[in-house]
């Protein structure tokens, strides 16, 4: 029995020996490698880490941009583009803004309506509806004052240079006429009627009758029918006349300039008071309020950047305007702020009215031509 217990002793002493040398081996042996790593990779450097593939998720441009966050109407910029329904009673609760744009992935231009600071901006035509024809971006569209349709002129592959309707009801173009030229389009108060230019002639299209006549030609450079219904202003390039819904001559208006001044780019005020132009011919160009009740009463402004267009509240215009952003994009650069810069003509006081929804849609480049459903005055 004895002779057993030493040899089951004997065996444990020898197994836990070589345990402890095959651990010192092991032991060795990293000392060495640790010893050998810091001879190759020089005194006090740590080796490279190996490399790792970080992959990061891009931020989409029209969702996630952290200018996206700075619009209070709009907090968030979504991907659907956000079409004008006719009818719509939250849509035209407010004046609109009338302007032109295209949207980044379409690159068509077309029309949009939005609030008077540019938020809850829809789109009025969709780009289908452009098949073989584009708008003549120069001519003013004008919009019914029922906000149901909007006359347009075209240049078409089918008959050339038209005059058109959008019905935003059934979202369908309606062909009135061929015919070049500036348009200068006007509606009657019921929206029943619209007037216009076309090669050299002027016509009326009667809407629910789908009936063009012609009509008696005033010429002009721009005629505008009032808000009484019943008087046309003519710009005769340096004066205007007043003229009876029927052409006939009421009064002839000399502003006093001489034969090079040009009226620029006349505009009539919503409500009938004043005229805007900018002068072009003496010096350099500048900004022209005329008042209508005294046409010896007169505002004039150096022309700085872009023309005005009258607001919906009288006696004030606005003018879209840029400024460099105190926020910085990931790139370093700062955003560019888009505002419009208001002038009151009564009291000749200004401020800024920040815009909304900047560049949404990679909409950078927006042609204002005025506002429309101003129910009141303001």
């Amino acid at each position: 029995m004895s002779l057993i217990s030493v040899k089951k002793s004997t065996f444990k002493s020898l197994l836990t020996t070589g345990l402890l040398t095959k651990s010192f081996s092991r032991s060795a042996v990293i000392m060495l490698l640790s010893v050998a790593t810091l001879l190759l990779t020089g005194c006090g450097d740590e080796p490279n880490p190996p490399a790792k593939q970080v992959v990061e998720e891009q931020p989409s441009r029209f969702s996630k941009d952290k200018m996206a966050y700075r619009h209070k109407y709009h907090p968030e910029w979504p991907k659907e583009v956000r079409n004008e329904v006719y009818g719509d009673k939250e849509t035209f609760s407010t004046p609109r803004i009338l302007f032109k744009a295209d949207i980044e992935w379409t690159g068509q231009t077309t029309l949009f309506s939005a609030r008077m600071d540019l938020s809850d901006r829809r789109r009025i035509i969709p780009e289908t509806a452009f098949e073989d024809k584009w708008m003549v971006g120069l001519h003013k569209p004008e919009r019914s004052p029922d906000n149901r349709y909007i006359a347009l002129s075209m240049d078409t592959t089918e008959h050339g240079f038209t005059r058109e309707l959008w019905d935003t009801k059934t979202q369908q173009f309606i062909f009135m006429s061929k015919g070049h030229g500036y348009a200068h389009f006007n509606w009657t108060k019921d929206s029943e009627n619209v007037i216009f230019y076309a090669s050299g002639k002027h016509y009326n299209y009667h809407v629910p009758t789908k009936t063009l006549t012609e009509r008696p030609i005033i010429y002009s450079n721009g005629l505008f029918l009032l808000p009484d219904g019943k008087t046309f202003l003519a710009d005769k390039k340096n004066k205007y006349w007043l003229h009876d819904f029927n052409g006939d001559v009421i009064e002839k208006v000399d502003l006093g300039f001489n034969t090079q001044f040009t009226m620029k780019y006349l505009k009539v005020s919503p409500f009938g008071d004043y005229i805007y132009f900018v002068s072009e011919g003496l010096g350099a160009a500048q900004n022209y309020w005329i008042n209508l009740s005294d046409p010896s009463k007169r505002i004039i402004l150096p022309r700085k950047a872009g023309t005005f267009f009258f607001s919906d509240k009288k006696n004030k215009v606005l003018s879209k305007a840029f400024k460099d952003s105190t926020d910085l994009m990931g790139n370093g650069q700062y955003y560019i702020d888009d505002f419009f810069y208001e002038f009151d003509l009564s009291t000749q006081q200004t401020r800024e009215i920040p815009i909304k929804e900047n560049d949404i849609w990679g909409m950078g480049r927006v042609f204002i031509y005025g506002v429309f459903n101003i129910k009141d005055e303001q």
